[in-house]
């Protein structure tokens, strides 16, 4: 609401709420990925004489691609999840089908659009659980289970 207080009734006033709310799932787990990368393969890359941004590149990007690809999934489906809510300011979506149940209630049109949303979720989970096998490498597929 205040966005929209502050921004009027523009595509802005939920795209950057939407944008923010995606940020610490993201920020996070690729803060953590690259934190966790093993200290052996750091200084075994430096010792093979990789500079700070081969080392970035090669190293600690490829390694905590599976936590970087797993918060840009939780951040998507946050975002899918909470999109209903602009039906509230008139933005339309999915969460009018949600909003006008409830104003009429009319239940059925209420459980249809979250089964939707439910839907939604679900497809954009496995877009990235597919986007997942694509980036990552084989052996760290085949190892740790992260996501």
């Amino acid at each position: 609401m205040l966005a929209v207080i502050t921004l009027g009734f523009s595509p802005l006033a939920w795209l950057i709420p939407l944008v923010v709310l995606a940020i610490p799932p993201i920020l996070v787990n690729t803060y953590e990925g690259v934190a966790g990368v093993d200290p052996g393969l750091r200084d075994a890359a430096r010792g093979m004489g990789m500079t700070g941004g081969q080392l970035v590149r090669k190293v600690e990007i490829p390694v905590s691609l599976p936590l970087i690809v797993l918060g840009l999934r939780t951040g998507a489906i946050f975002v899918v999840a909470t999109a209903t809510i602009v039906a509230y300011i008139g933005g339309g979506g999915l969460g009018r089908y949600i909003i006008d149940g409830l104003a009429t209630s009319n239940y059925a049109e209420v459980a249809g659009g979250a089964a939707v949303v439910v839907v939604l979720a679900l497809a954009v989970q496995a877009l990235f659980v597919g986007l997942r096998w694509l980036v990552v490498p084989a052996g760290l597929r085949t190892g740790a289970r992260t996501s």
